[in-house]
């Protein structure tokens, strides 16, 4: 599921998962859509997700890679 993280490319679409809920209720998990769009050595790679915000791609955190990056563009 998870690739390094330093591995990622600007460009790259991913779907990070998050978690939904309490501990009362439940939890849901849902994947959430993101493209890459910094990656610098020795920083964690941002992506920004469907819904505009920014976050970092850290190694403890679940992801899976949708696309690569289209070179040349």
């Amino acid at each position: 599921m998870n690739a390094n993280t330093q591995e990622l490319q600007r460009g790259d679409v991913i779907q990070v998962m998050y978690q939904d809920g309490s501990a009362n209720l439940g939890f849901r998990e849902r994947w959430i859509r993101a493209t890459v769009t910094y990656c610098e050595a020795g920083t964690w790679p941002i992506a920004k997700l469907v819904d505009g915000q920014f976050t970092e791609v850290r190694p403890f955190m679940a992801w899976r890679l949708v696309r690569p990056a289209i070179q040349g563009h």
